[in-house]
């Protein structure tokens, strides 16, 4: 089932949250923890696979929010999901340090304006002819 884009904008809002709450015992706790790396990891992957549902249905990130680096968002669930094995926690640390307080920012100021609906999708069938 398609979600709306701005379905997909709170989900990155909740997915940050949930990282927020993950990672309040501090960089050690999270190297150190192998669950909390994990369910950081599921978060972030989250994020991206967001980002590209919402670019998707026709949100048009890059133009609305042109200093967030949508693309590497989404590009880092793609390193994250198919070379897990190569995870560099330092990577990972500073996108949560760094980009993640950004990236809601930017996500909350979106939800806020009225965001341009995307276009209906062309119905595909059977053109008429007349009689």
């Amino acid at each position: 089932m398609r979600r709306a884009p701005d379905d997909c904008l709170r989900e990155i809002l909740d997915a940050i949250a949930a990282i927020r709450v993950y990672t309040s015992g501090g960089r050690q706790a999270f190297e150190s923890s192998p669950m909390v790396r994990d369910a950081v990891v599921a978060r972030l992957m989250q994020i991206g696979q967001a980002v590209k549902d919402a670019q998707s249905q026709g949100l048009d990130l890059p133009r609305l929010q042109p200093d967030i680096a949508w693309r590497d968002v989404a590009g880092m669930r793609d390193r994250l999901a198919h070379r897990y094995w190569a995870m560099d926690v330092t990577i990972v640390w500073g996108a949560v340090e760094t980009d993640l307080p950004k990236l809601g920012a930017a996500v909350e100021e979106l939800l806020g304006r009225a965001l341009p609906r995307p276009a209906a999708p062309r119905r595909r069938g059977r053109k008429s002819h007349p009689s």
